[in-house]
């Protein structure tokens, strides 16, 4: 098979994509051997060579948190994302915090207060702003513990109407990514082994496995999907089919635990998931393996 424009083998057989813009030279691996897959790539490495000459990391630059609540309440992008009930509240929990320079006594409220305020600091880190405020510690509770067991996420993932929805749902899984970090997904995110996305804990990559790489080898266009659209069009899917109780996020759920049960180390699971540390990861699915302990004397 011939290789296409600008992708070429060095002596031991890896591929590469090489281009040049305005004397620039740029070289990405391809991590694989396999020309068919190197082919299939061609597109996406070409949106990444273009990024990185024309799109490079911003400079750092020191802001007023104030000056950068502002900015992120007009960021389009982050907009789109959102309800008009999450651009009220948002836009008033981080202009009360500005005004009161204090978190509500409330723990509950405080917390959602705490949430609201590390995104929009992580979306000024991702923008290359800094600001005098830094990410706040959040002692959220172990809530909602749902997973899907066997027969339910063969029915997700096989009898969902909408063959689009249905392979975004196939992506969803086999990624683990939030649902947030699914939405406006672009061709140069996408690299030959991760995703760069953004999300809660600000910019991060998700890992490609061989499943998620093939539908998107398969996806003649990327999902374009709302946040209202993925929740109502899964519970609607959910509901159809008589699983009960079910959410879009108890895939990221299910994807860890099943992970965790195939004897995945959970220090790797943890930057899969992109948690802040293991012991985010420890609090989310230690409640889930009680029922996996074998019996036991004393």
């Amino acid at each position: 098979m011939r290789l296409k424009r600008n992708l070429y083998k060095d002596v031991l057989g890896n591929i590469y994509y090489r281009k040049q813009i305005q004397g620039k030279r740029i070289i990405l691996p391809v991590y694989t051997k396999n020309e068919t897959t190197a082919n299939k790539l061609h597109t996406a490495l070409e949106y990444q060579a273009l990024s990185e000459y024309y799109a490079p990391k911003p400079k750092e630059t020191y802001e007023s948190f104030s000056s950068l609540v502002n900015k992120y309440l007009k960021d389009p992008d982050v907009l789109s994302k959102w309800t008009d009930a999450t651009k009220e509240t948002t836009s008033y929990v981080l202009k009360s915090f500005i005004k009161n320079k204090t978190l509500p006594k409330n723990k509950e409220t405080a917390r959602g207060y705490q949430s609201r305020i590390n995104a929009c600091v992580n979306w000024g880190n991702s923008q290359g702003i800094k600001t005098e405020i830094n990410l706040m510690e959040v002692n959220k509770k172990v809530g909602r513990l749902r997973v899907y067991n066997e027969r339910e996420l063969s029915i997700i993932m096989n009898e969902f109407q909408d063959d689009e929805f249905q392979s975004f749902i196939h992506f969803a899984y086999y990624t683990g990514a939030r649902r947030g970090e699914l939405t406006g997904i672009k061709p140069h995110h996408i690299e030959p082994t991760r995703m760069a996305v953004h999300g809660k804990s600000g910019k991060r990559y998700v890992k490609l496995n061989a499943q998620a790489r093939e539908i998107l080898a398969s996806t003649e266009k990327l999902w374009d999907y709302k946040l209202d659209f993925i929740t109502k069009k899964f519970k609607w899917n959910a509901r159809r089919l008589d699983i009960k109780d079910a959410r879009f996020h108890d895939l990221r759920r299910t994807f860890g635990l099943n992970l965790i049960k195939k004897g995945m180390p959970i220090y790797q699971l943890s930057k899969l998931l992109g948690h802040k540390s293991v012991k985010t990861t420890q609090d989310h699915y230690a409640p889930l393996l009680v029922d996996d302990i074998e019996d036991f004397t004393l």
